[in-house]
C-alpha cells in the first residue's frame, strides 16, 4: 500500500504544483489584454499578436487546471442528492459513474495526442524536415505545437488524477484509512481542501 500511496502522493503533488506556476498565466494575460486596451485608446490600434497570444495563453491554463480541480474535488457536483450522502455513499457513487470520466478520457487523449502530433510534423516526411503548423489568419505566426502538447500532458496528468481519485474511493468504500496528502481531500467541503 506504501507504493501506491507515493505514486499517488507523486500525482497530486504534480497537479498542485502545476496549478501553482500556471496561475502566473493570469497576470501574463492580464498584462497582455490590458497593453491592448491601451494601445487601442492611447494609438488607435490594438497589438497585432496580442489575441492569439491571449488565446493560446488562456486555452493552456482553462486544459491544464482540470487535474488540479480533480485533486481538490472541486469539479462540479449535481449536490440534489449526492451533498446528503454519507462519505462511504459518495465514494460508492463516483466508483459506479467513474466509468463516464474514464470514456471521456479515452476519447480525449488519444485525439489530443494526434492534433499535437500532426502540429509538429505537418508533411509527411521525417521530423527533422518537417513544417511546424502555425495559425496562418494571424499577424504572428506562432507555432501551435506548445499549446497542443501541454494539451496532451494536461490529459494525461487528468487521467492519472482520476486513477488516484478511483484508487481513494475504493480505499473508503472498503473501509481503508486514506491519506488525504497523497489522494486529495476526500469530501467536497471547502472546510477540508488541501492548500495549495
Amino acid at each position: 500500500m506504501g507504493a501506491i500511496t507515493a505514486i499517488a502522493r507523486a500525482v497530486t503533488t504534480t497537479n498542485l504544483w502545476i496549478a501553482r506556476v500556471i496561475n502566473w498565466a493570469v497576470l501574463i494575460l492580464f498584462i497582455l489584454l490590458l497593453m491592448d486596451v491601451i494601445m487601442r485608446k492611447v494609438v488607435g490600434a490594438p497589438i497585432s499578436w496580442s489575441q492569439q497570444a491571449s488565446r493560446l495563453i488562456f486555452g493552456v491554463y482553462a486544459v491544464i487546471g482540470g487535474g488540479y480541480l480533480l485533486a481538490r474535488r472541486e469539479h462540479v457536483n449535481v449536490d440534489l442528492f449526492y451533498a446528503t450522502f454519507s462519505k462511504k455513499r459518495k465514494a460508492a457513487v463516483d466508483i459506479a459513474t467513474s466509468f463516464l470520466f474514464f470514456s471521456f478520457m479515452i476519447v480525449l487523449l488519444p485525439n489530443a495526442y494526434d492534433m499535437a502530433a500532426q502540429s509538429v510534423c505537418m508533411t509527411e516526411g521525417v521530423p527533422p524536415w518537417c513544417k511546424w503548423e502555425v495559425d496562418e489568419l494571424a499577424v504572428w505566426k506562432a507555432p501551435l505545437w506548445p499549446s497542443k502538447w501541454l494539451i496532451v500532458v494536461a490529459t494525461v496528468l487528468l487521467l492519472l488524477q482520476g486513477i488516484v481519485k478511483l484508487a481513494a474511493d475504493v480505499m473508503i468504500v472498503m473501509g481503508i484509512e486514506v491519506d488525504e496528502s497523497a489522494y486529495g481531500p476526500v469530501t467536497d467541503g471547502a472546510e477540508d481542501k488541501v492548500d495549495a
